[in-house]
């Protein structure tokens, strides 16, 4: 209960200046008389009856005749208009001897009111309830049906929460809340635009697909039209020499030959040397490897490939690589089979998905051997795991696969998975040819 001589307010007020906030709620929550449903219900049919038959007269009187129901004893809440935060400055508890002065207080309230609202020729001005003739003047045949709007709280709830709404808004802009969005939207669309553009990739995965300039794709079309036997470039440490009849197995439709393939393969180790942290550690062994260590007359022979990898020949030992990379000549067909370390699997890649679980056999063989005669270390390589790869690009012509098993080379050991597919051997054919002519894969 209030204190005596302060039953009005609970607790002091803290600014002279204050406004009830009523919130867009049923009006039972604001201490202001309320219709029943029950009134609510007779209240639309009667008006609605009257409207339809053009009755007025009956309209006032039924609706005057209505008992209006209130309750007197709910709270209502007053804060400063000036206040940032929303908080509450008091509360005022509305008592039965308050009940005359609350209801004057809502109708001159309404009155002060300069808004007017129209509804379907309804109109709520002054707190009347007003019907107006669309066709004529709206100052004449107004017919005044003489009853307080009953829901007028309703409607200046709704007008003072507009108006609050409204500040609010003024205030985010004010604040720069706008700008702060469109920052957020543009470092958005920045980011997705980095995400997709292959050029900004941090893996590299755009690198292998770069395109080729004016000047290289010239000086690849002058190689191919050149004299046959010109030799064109010449490696010294391997002792290749690529002329222009070897040079132009790159062509479309062409098989690739071992002097191309070797030659390559020996750029691929020298740019994992020039930039190690950037590439896997890889050996890559030359197409002539498996057909000296699997002779077809007298089989499986370590002997015949064991100076291949001596420690003064490559400075280091195969068991301290990540993958070997051993070239397949199948006939007619080139294939690629792995010694995966790393993984410790032996992988075996065909464009044409074939298998050949003798190939990896005798791979498993060599490496148990090769460790044990340079590393003096025992592997068992029993449990490593053999793998026919199935996820792979794969070739629909005749002559593409020497192409398809560089680029399994070149792939892998860029840490990369096979992203590629046979649309682009025309592009890996010309780009091979530019390397070898440059002396240098990238």
């Amino acid at each position: 209960m209030a204190p005596p001589g302060n039953h009005h307010r609970y607790p002091e007020l803290k600014s002279p200046l204050r406004r009830q906030v009523h919130a867009p709620s049923p009006v039972r929550k604001f201490g202001f008389s309320a219709f029943t449903r029950q009134n609510r219900n007779a209240v639309g049919q009667v008006s609605g009856n009257a409207l339809l038959n053009g009755n007025c007269n009956s309209l006032e009187r039924n609706t005057l005749d209505l008992r209006l129901q209130c309750r007197m004893d709910r709270e209502v809440i007053d804060v400063d208009d000036d206040d940032d935060d929303d908080e509450v400055d008091y509360v005022e508890v509305i008592s039965d001897d308050d009940e005359v002065e609350i209801v004057e207080n809502v109708v001159a309230m309404e009155e002060e009111s300069e808004k007017e609202v129209s509804l379907d020729g309804l109109n709520v001005e002054n707190g009347s309830l007003m019907v107006v003739d669309d066709d004529d003047d709206p100052q004449a045949d107004k017919k005044s049906l003489n009853r307080p709007v009953t829901d007028v709280c309703s409607f200046e709830a709704y007008r003072k929460a507009l108006k609050s709404a409204e500040n609010r808004t003024s205030k985010l802009k004010a604040r720069g809340f706008g700008d702060f969005l469109r920052e957020r939207c543009r470092g958005l669309l920045q980011s997705l635009r980095s995400f997709f553009r292959q050029d900004e990739e941090p893996d590299g995965r755009s690198e292998p697909f770069e395109p080729l300039s004016k000047e290289e794709l010239t000086a690849v079309k002058d190689a191919f039209s050149a004299n046959v036997h010109n030799i064109l470039v010449s490696h010294e440490n391997s002792n290749i020499d690529i002329t222009v009849e070897k040079l132009r197995c790159l062509k479309p439709g062409q098989w690739l030959n071992d002097e191309v393939i070797n030659l390559y393969l020996v750029l691929l180790k020298e740019r994992e040397a020039r930039e190690p942290k950037k590439f896997i550690k890889c050996h890559f062994f030359n197409t002539f490897f498996f057909t000296k260590l699997v002779n077809s007359g007298t089989g499986y022979n370590y002997n015949a490939v064991r100076r291949w990898t001596s420690m003064k020949k490559l400075g280091y030992h195969l068991i301290d690589c990540d993958k070997i990379f051993i070239p397949i000549h199948m006939n007619i067909h080139w294939t690629l089979a792995v010694i995966n370390i790393k993984e410790r699997k032996f992988q075996y890649l065909d464009s044409y998905k074939g298998r050949e679980p003798r190939i990896l056999d005798a791979l498993a063989r060599y490496f148990a051997d090769e460790v044990k005669d340079k590393n003096q270390v025992d592997v068992d390589v029993s449990q490593w795991r053999q793998e026919f790869v199935q996820d792979l690009p794969e070739q629909s012509n005749g002559f593409d696969c020497g192409m398809f098993m560089l680029k399994y080379m070149d792939f892998y050991s860029r840490g990369l998975d096979l992203c590629f597919t046979e649309e682009h051997m025309a592009y890996f054919r010309v780009r091979t040819a530019k390397e070898i002519l440059q002396l240098r894969a990238e």
